[in-house]
């Protein structure tokens, strides 16, 4: 098996045993319960522990000291037993004689009252009597404990006999100088020879008490042990495991998230590189979510592609085929068709596809000769018949299809219409989740082609009138007075700003008066040529008046403007003109306003560039300058 099939299988049992691939409600709820597992076992290993200790330490405390303690009290009474006979023997007295007799009787009863304490019957509880029964482990010597308790009770009983018959043998001797001597001392040797055996019995028997208990305190330190390294064992595995699960938690979790909220970030400065995808590390919610925001960086990245190529596409016609590619290709809906209204608003037309005749539209022909006809626009608004069926009655096959028409907002009107059509019925019929979310995508493709459509029709317009200077080729000032209004509009529709940017060559004159006019219009057209190739195709170059031109750009962001103006300036400073034989170099000066950010007015803003202009003359020259309130004074201009 290779290497890396080996790394894999690993990779997979990681992946199954810290559950990273299950729903996250799943993966924590298995997580809970693993960690009550460890708790579980350590706690019974824990319980089970203290309850062996605990009973076998009472065994030793119940059972086994109170034998101990019983026979150091039968050996010290026998010693102290001793004296006194020793006493009772040499006694010459009666009253000695009875005191000492009734004091070894008196240490005999004590060790027979000690045998009725031993004997007494001990509550036990229930869970000692349960353990009892399921532990195997006993080293109490009931048997021998038991005979060493009978053998005493014998012996007491013998003793007690023995020093009856001793008093009276030694108070009749004394009382009646009887010559018992013989009969005391055959009593004595049979006391002594009891005695004897007794105090042997009980050092065998605390010997035996003795081992009984190390055998106890063995097991208790065994028990200990093994419970030690158990717990310990339990620890590290659960530690272990735990780390595991964090980590792979963690890093399928944490990681795709982070890379979500750094792309967001850089999303919204505009340098995010949209190419790169999140790396998905599981198959739960959070992997669902980093694919989904993939699929979106795509549709952004598709978005941003698609208008940046439309936007160099020379004709309408282009436009419309891109927008039916991205239709098929990008949102899979292959019933289309692309309809585009005249410029006065009253006649429609099939644009895209091309070869759609009128007996193959889906909507009655009387639409392209009124296209008041038609309702997406007459309303401005997407019709669909998802939300009411038959909503559209110039709609011809509506019992097997089903219609969703957008209207083009170009310039404040409806420039054109796009119809969707999905089947209602049969083997490609889609739910309505399907549709519109396919819809929605094909709006968007939409939204991000009006501006390109609004450029290309307006230049369209243009093409059609005077609108140009005839020696530039760029629009003229005319342009700008019909045409300023669907500029507006446009920019206000789409919330975006429009730069202005009036740009003068510096110290033209001279080139007029030291090489002629001719070469002087060679400049003008050298200069409107590098000022046309530094801005989009989308966007306006009007030249306004002798060697002045006034750049539109449209769509930019706050400061967007002054960047292109700094890159037309440094252009031209660039530049060497052929004026004959001779090599001119000449630059420009750019004063630069922002619509509507400097003002509401539209002809207010170029008066701004204007000023911004004059005052980049005032300073020097061969700069682009950014107008400023304090630049406007009305005294002045």
């Amino acid at each position: 098996m290779s290497e890396v099939k080996k790394r894999g299988i690993i990779r997979k049992i990681v992946r199954l045993l810290t559950f990273v691939d299950l729903p996250i409600r799943r993966k924590f709820t298995l997580f809970a319960v693993g960690v009550l597992f460890w708790f579980v076992l350590l706690t019974s290993v824990s319980f089970y522990v203290l309850v062996d200790v605990n009973i076998k330490t009472a065994q030793v405390v119940d059972s086994l000291l109170p034998y101990e303690w019983f026979a150091q009290d039968t050996l010290r009474n026998a010693n102290e037993v001793d004296h006194l006979i020793v006493d009772l023997i040499h006694a010459e007295s009666e009253q000695i004689i009875t005191l000492k007799a009734e004091r070894v009787k008196s240490n005999l009863l004590a060790i027979d009252s000690s045998i009725d304490q031993l004997e007494a019957p001990r509550m036990q509880s229930p869970l000692r009597l349960i353990w009892d029964r399921l532990s195997e482990d006993d080293w109490l010597d009931r048997q021998g404990n038991h005979a060493y308790v009978e053998l005493v009770k014998g012996s007491t009983a013998s003793l007690l006999k023995i020093i009856n018959e001793m008093t009276y043998l030694k108070l009749d001797q004394v009382k009646n100088s009887a010559d018992n001597n013989s009969a005391i001392e055959s009593q004595r040797g049979h006391f002594g020879a009891i005695e004897a055996e007794l105090k042997s019995a009980s050092v065998e028997f605390l010997e035996s008490i003795s081992q009984q208990t190390n055998q106890y305190s063995t097991s208790i330190t065994t028990t200990t042990s093994y419970a030690f390294w158990m717990i310990l064992t339990v620890l590290t595995l659960a530690s272990g495991l735990l780390a595991v699960f964090t980590f792979w938690i963690s890093d399928s979790i944490v990681m795709p998230v982070s890379s979500m909220i750094t792309k967001i970030h850089t999303l919204a400065t505009g340098h995010v590189d949209l190419t790169d995808k999140i790396e998905i590390r599981s198959e739960d919610e959070i992997g669902e979510m980093s694919q989904e925001f993939n699929d979106l960086m795509d549709t952004v990245h598709g978005m941003t592609v698609f208008k940046s190529v439309i936007e160099e596409d020379a004709t309408l016609e282009d436009v419309y085929s891109r927008m039916g590619e991205a239709f098929s290709c990008n949102v899979d809906i292959n019933q289309y068709c692309i309809y585009e209204v005249s410029g006065d608003y009253k006649t429609m037309q099939a644009v895209y596809p091309v070869a759609l005749s009128e007996k193959e539209l889906q909507c009655h022909a009387e639409i392209l000769t009124s296209c008041d006809l038609c309702r997406a626009v007459k309303t401005g608004h997407p019709i669909s018949s998802l939300a009411y069926d038959r909503v559209c009655k110039q709609f011809i096959d509506d019992q097997t299809k089903v219609h969703v028409c957008v209207p083009m907002i170009i310039g404040g009107h409806a420039g054109g219409v796009v119809q969707f059509v999905f089947d209602k019925v049969g083997e490609f019929a889609l739910s309505r989740n399907e549709i519109e979310r396919k819809i929605a995508k094909a709006e968007a493709y939409i939204k991000q082609s009006l501006s390109v459509l609004e450029a290309k029709r307006l230049m369209n317009t243009l093409r059609e009138s005077s609108l140009r200077d005839p020696m530039t080729g760029l629009f003229n000032r005319r342009f700008l007075q019909d045409q300023a209004g669907h500029l507006i509009a446009g920019s206000l529709r789409r919330k975006k700003g429009i730069g202005l940017l009036m740009c003068d060559i510096d110290f033209f004159k001279q080139v007029n008066d030291q090489y002629g006019h001719d070469a002087g219009d060679e400049i003008l057209k050298g200069t409107s040529k590098i000022i046309s190739d530094s801005v989009r195709e989308s966007d306006v170059v009007v030249r306004f008046g002798g060697e002045e031109f006034l750049v539109i750009i449209t769509d930019i962001e706050p400061g967007d403007a002054l960047v292109v103006a700094e890159k037309i300036r440094t252009s031209i400073e660039e530049k060497v003109f052929l004026v004959g034989p001779e090599k001119v170099k000449k630059t420009i000066s750019i004063g630069v306003s922002e619509f509507p950010l400097d003002s509401d007015g539209f002809w207010q803003t170029i008066k701004y560039a204007d000023v911004a202009l004059y005052n980049a003359k005032d300073t020097g020259r061969n700069r682009s300058i950014r107008f400023d309130e304090s630049m406007w004074s009305a005294d002045e201009f």
